[in-house]
């Protein structure tokens, strides 16, 4: 079960100038292994997987800058889709793995 301890609203740039994206993320209390699950719900009709690269450094400097926190060694990204399923998504010596995951629990 994931509980927010931190949530807000972003906008992230797109290929259109004047039609910026926003997503929702949620901060939650860290796992066993102390990462940090980051749930990001999309808040406009663009995929935020395709901004993949500047959404995390948006996230990393507006949220966990100010904690000293590497977000991509410590997280672990839940990309909200329809039907009670996500993207999980880690770095691994630098490079980004995913999965396909359901039926978590998120209570906020």
């Amino acid at each position: 079960m994931y509980v927010p301890i931190f949530d807000r609203d972003l906008l992230y740039p797109t290929n259109r100038q004047m039609e910026p994206g926003s997503v929702h993320v949620a901060v939650m209390k860290p796992d066993n292994q102390g990462k940090l699950p980051v749930f990001i719900s999309s808040k406009s009709s663009h995929n935020p997987l395709d901004f993949l690269p500047t959404l995390v450094g948006i996230i990393q400097a507006d949220i966990f800058d100010r904690t000293r926190i590497d977000i991509k060694e410590r997280g672990i990204f839940f990309f909200i889709l329809p039907n009670d399923e996500y993207i999980k998504l880690v770095f691994q010596d630098g490079k980004q793995v995913t999965e396909k995951v359901s039926n978590i629990e998120i209570h906020e």
